[in-house]
């Protein structure tokens, strides 16, 4: 017989703490009606009350996301440890990146506002429970680029590597705050960047623009390892050495019209860059 009222109530909670107690920290719809034998109706009035009481979040139709007394208060699990489950839901290819992967490279003084991960899967609907949010830039193509993973509660997290944060940053400049923002992040993240892993990335996408706005902005800042900076320099120039052929705005939602051209970087320098630090 299906359960009722508060022992329906009972039942369904006993449920999710014997899925925590076993280390699970998800299921889906179907799970539930295979686990215990309710009808859907039974199993849709007993989620909706755990999902008000705050124990569950679905990130996704379907699926049911558990989130413990600890995470309560904040209304979700912490970004880091949903995105792989939710990922992993998906099937999606994806990545941590922009202002969110910059500080796990110690970037901490630009924080945004939401976390950033970018996946080759669309999702319309918003990404947001409580205190809680995520942002999903959608990219046709990831596969290839360079990541890591990093242990999480719920798995592993894939973040971009410190040469492909600094890429995501000079191509979804909107996405992280605009050049001055930007300029503070790689002052920080300098430190992190390999620049023979740098240079390969640079060869790996067959894009300049990115590499012009890197070597200018970095000329005009004071970064945490300022021999480091002169180093990356040298070689970015040396990179793009004969194959830049046109002058590129350094900020392309800006007018150009009398902004001075460095030929060094064929950058139209359309704006001034400052840092915050």
């Amino acid at each position: 017989m299906t359960p009722k009222g508060h022992d329906m109530f009972a039942n369904y909670s006993n449920y999710i703490n014997n899925l925590r107690s076993l280390g699970n920290r998800c299921f889906t719809f179907k799970q539930v009606l295979n686990d215990l034998k309710v009808s859907i109706d039974s199993a849709k009035a007993g989620l909706y009350r755990l999902k008000k009481d705050g124990k569950l979040i679905t990130p996704a139709k379907g699926l049911y996301v558990i989130v413990p007394p600890e995470h309560q208060p904040y209304g979700s699990i912490p970004a880091e440890d949903l995105v792989p489950i939710l990922m992993n839901y998906f099937k999606a290819e994806y990545y941590v990146s922009l202002l969110s992967a910059a500080q796990y490279y110690g970037a901490s003084h630009q924080k945004p506002g939401c976390f950033q991960v970018i996946s080759n899967k669309r999702i319309k609907h918003n990404l947001e429970f409580g205190q809680v949010k995520i942002k999903l830039i959608y990219k046709t193509s990831i596969t290839g680029l360079p990541v890591k993973d990093i242990a999480v509660s719920t798995g592993y997290l894939k973040i971009a590597t410190p040469e492909l944060v600094a890429f995501d940053l000079l191509n979804y400049r909107n996405q992280s705050g605009g050049l001055n923002h930007i300029a503070t992040v790689l002052s920080e993240l300098i430190e992190a960047i390999d620049e023979k892993k740098l240079i390969e990335l640079a060869n790996k996408l067959k894009e300049k623009s990115w590499v012009q706005r890197l070597g200018y902005i970095l000329e005009q800042i004071e970064t945490m390892d300022e021999k480091k900076t002169k180093n990356i320099i040298g070689i970015l120039q040396q990179h793009l050495s004969g194959k830049t052929k046109f002058f590129i705005p350094l900020a392309s939602e800006i007018a150009t019209v009398e902004s001075p051209r460095v030929k060094k970087w064929m950058i139209i320098a359309n704006t001034n860059i400052e840092s915050d630090l």
